[in-house]
């Protein structure tokens, strides 16, 4: 007995063309998944960034805020320079070399409980742009003596421009009184990250200090 056989049928399994369709749809979605993955990443990663350097301006502010808000009334002393050159605050163009404006007084609310640290709790505080750099110079004496050095912190970078405003009765661009604070004092500086950053805050003059 003869079997009749049907041409018009195929084996099971899949043809060459069926094959490399399937394969070009996996290699698109393998593709797909990875672009996105790696947006992911770089999302992940400019978020790390942008909290860090929030973080960064954040600090950077609050020293900015501390030293300004607890000014003191007490006179620099310092053997480099005259007598009667000595004031309650210094400021002035190319101040301690600094490229633009610059600024120096002496704070309290350095912390030192119970006196346990050798030294006072009066901080000696500059502020200066050197080098493209907002830099924060501190003594951990606040009288100076003739070839001590300053401790350096950068607070910003890539800075063009720091400049200082005072208020006394109304904003003066100058600051020359020996013996008296000003009521307030502005600072402003430009980042080339963040722009103009400008900060006012109101002095206390308080008693003068010997």
């Amino acid at each position: 007995m003869k079997t009749k056989k049907n041409f018009g049928s195929r084996e099971g399994g899949f043809t060459l063309i069926e094959i490399i369709i399937a394969i070009a749809i996996f290699a698109a979605l393998s593709l797909a998944g990875y672009q996105i993955l790696q947006g992911v990443i770089r999302s992940n990663d400019i978020s790390k960034v942008h909290n860090a350097n929030l973080h960064k301006l954040q600090r950077s502010m609050l020293i900015i805020e501390q030293d300004f808000t607890q000014i003191v009334a007490r006179k620099l002393r310092d053997e480099t320079i005259e007598q009667d050159q000595q004031g309650l605050l210094r400021w002035g163009n190319g101040l301690f070399s600094s490229t633009d404006q610059g600024i120096e007084f002496t704070r309290l609310g350095w912390s030192n409980l119970l006196n346990i640290l050798p030294r006072s709790n009066l901080l000696r505080v500059r502020y200066l742009l050197i080098d493209g750099n907002l830099e924060r110079q501190y003594f951990l004496y606040p009288d100076i003596i003739a070839g001590q050095e300053p401790y350096k912190q950068i607070l910003f970078s890539d800075v063009s421009k720091l400049s200082f405003r005072f208020w006394d009765k109304k904003w003066i661009d100058t600051w020359s009184k020996k013996n008296s604070l000003p009521e307030g004092i502005e600072i402003s500086f430009t980042s080339k990250k963040y722009g103009v950053i400008r900060r006012l805050f109101i002095i206390s003059a308080g008693n003068y200090s010997k």
